[in-house]
């Protein structure tokens, strides 16, 4: 991923862990022997395929010779449902399983009823839950198998999948879980689960796309749905893809160290908190209240349309619960399944969060979604800020702010000119310009502990200027300023409303005749800045923004190094306002 892109979508897809690609290194370049095969060539591969098997055992908790390889979580699901089906007809027809699975689950039992085979879909409650006494009361004399997925792709509820254990084996049926979700997330044991069938997928847990494996224990019928040789102990027939089952195995062995995922779930956790604080009511979380896997929030934006709020995250991968289609909004199964108010869902956005996600990852996409946009809350968002960072550690800070002095000095506002400075708390313009002798100045800043420290340091001159703590969409600034100088405010209003705010109080502010200097991060400056998005700007596209109001003059381009030495670009404008 480059720079600008943010992955919160591990729940449709993993990186391959660096482990896991170093382990498969060597069944690219040297072992490609059958595994079958009885000699120097084929030994080395049916080790590592059993040394594989055994890494997959040792997660699930079980014998090495329980656990098949699979080409992943949709074979091992067909496999487990229709391998049961086939082989126990006998016995029964009848397949118990739940409103909110995968379609690798739902799909197959489809196909199923086509043969014969009568399914019952038990509900989930708001939280995407199922009951258990649900489950016993759906089973009948003839049920052969109740599949019920142990973790939600979409929502993340874990089911009770013990408790359901303890309602099918009371009544001899079997019990299959899609574990394609919860597999190196949380504990997936399979005897502490109860289960006698359990699926899982590679590429879910930082293994390789094309390879997963089902847990069968041992005893348990199951007709393979491939047949020829007798490969994976007569019940999956093709020669095995070792370099991809070595790779399930150094994954799965690495997600031993990491099971339950508490870093990750204090990133999640503190995410949702966040959403909520900012955007109170007008968020709610799917599947609160119940047990979740460690990494999902699926976040309803409610009133809004999922898409639309992803569109508004640049290089953001994440995933919508709804569908648009023309002019409607439809809900996915899921949701619909667990009752989602559509005013909700319609909003739904899954944020899936991995072992490399950052707290700044999230920072950036909460920017965009769940700006501080109201003025208490961009107010506290920079004294935390300058609370945090002395004034040199700021991006912005400039020792000497040529630029902006040359073209304030290009105004031809002599001495007497009432100058004010918007955000100029963190700057050093105001003492460029006492030097310079103006003698009527305003700094204006949202941030009061940056105007403290201006003073402090222009001590006994502090006096000669005149201090103003406010959100520039708010100020009232009295007799009408010749200049208006900002350097790095503007392009901190994202939002429509906020540029029309700004642009009033500068018509309010600016005397017909006076000059504006503005600058900004230009078209190919950073999106972001100190934890907030910004827009950015051309010479054109910011005159275009301003209005008729303001004429453009001038504009200088200017290449900015921050104390951490990255380059930003800034393109400086001077309109004069009609």
């Amino acid at each position: 991923m480059n720079e600008g892109q943010i992955y919160l979508d591990f729940n449709a897809s993993t990186p391959l862990a660096p482990e896991v690609v170093e382990a498969m290194r060597p069944f690219l370049t040297e072992h490609f022997g059958n595994p079958s095969s009885h000699h120097w060539a084929g030994t080395p591969a049916k080790a590592a395929l059993e040394r594989a098997r055994a890494q997959v055992a040792a997660l699930l908790g079980c014998d090495a010779e329980e656990v098949i390889f699979t080409s992943g979580g949709t074979e091992s699901n067909n496999l487990a449902l229709k391998g049961v089906f086939f082989a126990n007809r006998e016995r029964g027809d009848h397949v118990v399983t739940s409103a909110v699975e995968h379609p690798a689950i739902l799909q197959p039992l489809r196909f199923l009823e086509t043969l014969g085979a009568k399914v019952t879909v038990v509900p989930v409650d708001r939280a995407g839950r199922v009951n258990p006494d649900d489950v016993r009361r759906a089973l009948t004399p003839r049920t052969i198998l109740v599949s019920i997925m142990h973790a939600n792709n979409e929502v993340g509820t874990v089911q009770p999948i013990a408790e359901i254990a303890a309602v099918t084996r009371a009544a001899g049926v079997l019990l299959h879980t899609d574990a394609a979700q919860s597999v190196g997330k949380i504990p997936t044991r399979a005897g502490e689960l109860g289960v006698d069938l359990l699926s899982v997928a590679g590429h879910k847990l930082y293994a390789p796309k094309g390879i997963g494996a089902l847990f069968i224990r041992r005893g348990t019928r199951i007709q393979p749905l491939i047949h020829g040789a007798g490969h994976e102990g007569g019940r999956r027939a093709g020669t095995e893809n070792v370099l991809l089952a070595v790779g399930l195995g150094a994954a799965c062995d690495l997600a031993r160290t990491w099971v339950g995922m508490p870093a990750v779930r204090a990133l999640r956790d503190r995410f949702e908190h966040v959403l909520k604080e900012r955007l109170g009511d007008r968020v709610t979380v799917n599947g609160a209240g119940a047990e979740r896997l460690p990494n999902t929030a699926n976040v309803n934006f409610v009133g809004e349309v999922g898409a639309k709020v992803l569109a508004r995250v640049p290089g953001l991968a994440a995933s919508t619960g709804s569908a648009c289609h023309a002019d409607s909004v439809e809900l996915s199964p899921v949701l619909a399944a667990m009752g989602v108010p559509p005013r909700e869902g319609m909003g739904a956005v899954r944020f899936s969060l991995g072992r490399t996600t950052t707290w700044e990852q999230l920072e950036r996409v909460l920017a965009h979604v769940a700006p501080p946009d109201e003025i208490g809350g961009r107010r506290e968002h920079w004294e935390k800020i300058y609370g945090e960072k002395r004034e040199d550690e700021v991006s912005w800070f400039q020792g000497r702010p040529s630029t902006s002095l040359d073209l304030i000095a290009r105004t031809g506002a002599g001495p007497n000119a009432r100058i004010v400075d918007v955000g100029g708390g963190a700057s050093r313009l105001v003492d460029a310009l006492l030097d310079a002798g103006y003698q009527d100045l305003v700094v204006l800043d949202i941030a009061a502990p940056a105007l403290d420290r201006a003073r402090k340091r222009l001590a006994a001159n502090a006096s000669r200027v005149k201090w103003v703590a406010s959100d520039v969409a708010r100020w009232e600034p009295g007799a009408p300023f010749d200049v208006w100088h900002d350097r790095a405010v503007f392009h901190f209003m994202v939002t429509p409303e906020d540029r029309r705010a700004y642009r009033a109080t500068m018509l309010r502010a600016l005397r017909p005749g006076g000059h504006a200097v503005i600058g900004t991060f230009a078209s190919d400056g950073p999106e972001m800045c100190s934890g907030l998005p910004v827009q950015r700007y051309e010479p054109e596209t910011l005159a275009a923004e301003l209005g008729v109001d303001f004429r453009l003059v001038e504009s200088i381009r200017q290449e900015h190094v921050t104390p951490g030495g990255k380059v930003q670009r800034f393109q400086f404008s001077r309109f004069v306002r009609a």
